[in-house]
């Protein structure tokens, strides 16, 4: 290692405190390593204080100095650089070991780190090829496959159907979308997965009777935009004008024929009547 020489020193002539300016004492010197002081007499270095102190024996024999020259000369040798080394060492990986310990198995290892155990139950070293689901209480669904994770989940049919699509059953159980909205020429509707289903339309008068005080419009039939189960609908409605009238009629699966009954004259003969009609698809 080369002799060591940065910055200038002050000694008291029979003082062993060496003060220095411009100096790294700690990095380049070592207890033992020798002071060759502005006297050029070589002293034994006892102690280094900090960057700019260090202590020599015996007690400095020149004159008194306030900015001399001087040398470091390093006895260690080898061992003082080992030991540079090795405190870097443990100022970059101390931390780390320390949390390794003492442990001279793996077992121990994995204990010291806090590393899951390794068995059955305790350690998942690979998701490749796994074929048995975790449970719900170990954070899984309980299945392997969209149908049974599912199940594990407490999850029923809606879970997968559309909210608005095309409804259909089989033997009575939902299998399609839950709502279905739709129109076509004969009017608009809504088909629910229960079974419910809905019909609006629209009906025009074409001339009215008087009967029994009422005045009662010709029978109007028409198409339904969905079919109803036979004997499971029924009908209601109302006119543009809102006057007071009662609609009465018949429901088949696929048409509806009905009568507007007026409380006064409607006045002219052509009126349109909204219908509403509400029953079962299935």
């Amino acid at each position: 290692m080369p002799w060591y020489r940065e910055g200038k020193v002050a000694i008291a002539a029979g003082q062993t405190t060496v003060t220095g300016t411009g100096t790294n004492f700690p990095a380049n010197c070592r207890v033992g390593d020798e002071f060759k002081g502005p006297d050029g007499r070589g002293y034994e270095v006892v102690n280094v204080t900090s960057d700019t102190v260090l202590s020599i024996v015996p007690p400095y024999q020149g004159s008194t100095v306030t900015a001399g020259a001087y040398s470091l000369v390093p006895i260690q040798g080898y061992p003082k650089d080992l030991a540079d080394r090795f405190k870097q060492i443990s100022e970059q990986f101390g931390s780390t070991l320390a949390v390794l310990g003492v442990a001279t198995t793996a077992p121990k290892l994995r204990e010291n780190i806090g590393a899951a155990a390794r068995g059955a139950n305790s350690d998942i070293t690979s998701l490749t090829g796994m074929t048995t689901a975790l449970s719900v209480a170990q954070g899984g669904t309980g299945g392997s496959t969209q149908a049974t994770a599912r199940a594990g989940l407490g999850l029923k049919a809606a879970a997968t159907a559309d909210i608005v699509g095309t409804v259909s059953q089989s033997g009575g159980v939902p299998t399609g979308a839950i709502f279905e909205k739709g129109s076509n020429a004969n009017g608009r509707y809504v088909k629910y997965a229960d079974g419910t289903a809905t019909a609006e339309m629209a009906v025009t008068t074409t001339s009215f009777s008087p009967v029994a005080g009422l005045h009662v419009s010709n029978d109007i039939g028409t198409p339904t935009p969905v079919t109803f189960i036979a004997g499971s609908a029924v009908l209601s409605g109302n006119d543009a004008l809102n006057n007071s009238f009662l609609v009465a009629g018949r429901v088949e699966p696929n048409n509806i024929s009905v009568k507007a009954y007026f409380t006064s004259s409607p006045g002219v003969p052509v009126r349109t009547i909204n219908i509403v009609v509400q029953g079962r698809w299935y």
